[in-house]
């Protein structure tokens, strides 16, 4: 499934088709697994991978202001606070239990 990134947390209202997520979820040896990228202006620049209650956190680097705000949107939609996410980019991944 391919979807435009939506305005939940940013005081935007829209990132006017800038930021896409292309998410795929299947059964892995009866485990789901979850799978999704976020790209911004045509470029992977985070991803978010589950598999059983294990979630992995992933961050591309730093593009531009623009960029930071559609990973900073998609990480918290996906269950990571403000200091989860200041701790993503400072690392480039980070992993959870659920």
């Amino acid at each position: 499934m391919i979807y435009e990134l939506d305005c939940r947390y940013d005081t935007r209202k829209s990132f006017y088709g800038k930021a896409i997520v292309e998410e795929n979820e299947t059964d892995v040896f009866g485990e789901k697994e979850l799978d999704k990228r976020l790209f911004s202006y045509g470029t992977i620049v985070g991803r978010v991978y589950q598999l059983g209650n294990k979630i992995t956190y992933y961050y591309f680097g730093k593009y531009s202001c623009t960029t930071t705000r559609h990973q900073k949107e998609f990480f918290k939609q996906n269950g990571l606070t403000d200091r989860e996410i200041v701790e993503l980019f400072k690392n480039e991944k980070l992993i959870k239990e659920v």
